[in-house]
C-alpha cells in the first residue's frame, strides 16, 4: 500500500475503548521509535492510539485528521491506520456468510456507504449515520462530524447520501449487537475506528457509475 489512503474519519475515544476491552491497559502504551509497525493488530491499533493522544489534546477533530494526512511528523499515524486496514487479521465482512459476526472482534469493510446527517435529540448536536451494506448484512452506526476530516469528501458523501446514492469508503468496525430482520437479513449496529478513502477499484467504479 505505497499510496496510503487519507484517514476520513477516526475517533480517539472508540480505538481507547477498543482497545481496552479487547487488547489491553491504555495506561501501558508506548509509541516505537522510527517508522516500524508492531506486528499484532493489537500491536498496530495501540501504537496508533499512543501516537494520537501523545500528539493531540481532547478528541479528533478535523484540523487532527488533517494532520495525520498531511504533517510529516505525523506519517507514522497515517501508515498504521493504512496498515490496520490491511491487516488480514481483521475479518473482511463481505467474507463472512449470513452476518455471523462475533461481537468481541473487529472487522473490516470496503464497498460504498450512505452518509446521512441527522441532529440529536440528547445533545442537539448533528451526526453522520453510516450504513453500508455487504451480502445479506446491513451495518450501520452513528459518527460525530467533528472527527471527519476531508471536508469536502465527506460533504460528496452527504450530497450522494441526499440523491439516494452511496459513496465509496473502507474502514474497521466493532460490532455492537445484532438484529435479526428476517429469514435473510442481518442488521449490524457498530462503532466506526477509523474510516479511510476507497481502495482505487473501488473509487473507479464508483466514478465510472456516476459518469455513465
Amino acid at each position: 500500500m505505497a499510496n496510503h489512503q487519507h484517514v476520513m474519519y477516526a475517533s480517539k475515544g472508540g480505538v481507547e475503548q477498543v482497545y481496552s476491552e479487547l487488547f489491553g491497559d491504555v495506561d501501558y502504551l508506548t509509541v516505537e521509535e522510527g517508522s516500524r509497525v508492531s506486528g499484532s493488530i493489537g500491536g498496530k491499533i495501540g501504537e496508533f492510539l499512543a501516537k494520537i493522544k501523545g500528539e493531540f489534546n481532547g478528541e479528533l477533530t478535523e484540523s487532527e485528521i488533517k494532520s495525520i494526512n498531511f504533517d510529516d511528523e505525523m506519517f507514522k499515524a497515517k501508515k498504521l491506520a493504512n496498515e490496520i486496514l490491511a491487516d488480514e487479521s481483521i475479518p473482511d465482512i463481505s467474507r463472512i456468510p449470513d452476518g455471523d459476526l462475533e461481537l468481541d472482534r473487529l472487522y473490516r469493510f470496503s464497498c460504498e456507504v450512505e452518509t446521512k446527517p441527522f441532529e440529536s435529540e440528547i445533545d442537539n448536536q448533528t451526526y453522520i449515520l453510516v450504513t453500508g451494506e455487504s451480502g445479506e448484512v446491513t451495518f450501520r452506526g452513528d459518527t460525530s462530524v467533528d472527527n471527519w476530516g476531508l471536508r469536502s469528501h465527506i460533504i460528496q458523501s452527504v450530497r450522494a447520501a441526499r440523491r439516494g446514492d452511496t459513496y465509496p469508503y473502507q474502514g474497521v468496525m466493532w460490532p455492537l449487537s445484532k438484529t435479526q430482520e428476517d429469514d435473510s437479513s442481518v442488521v449490524i449496529d457498530v462503532d466506526f475506528l477509523l474510516i479511510c478513502g476507497p481502495e482505487r477499484e473501488l473509487r473507479d467504479a464508483w466514478y465510472d457509475r456516476m459518469t455513465t
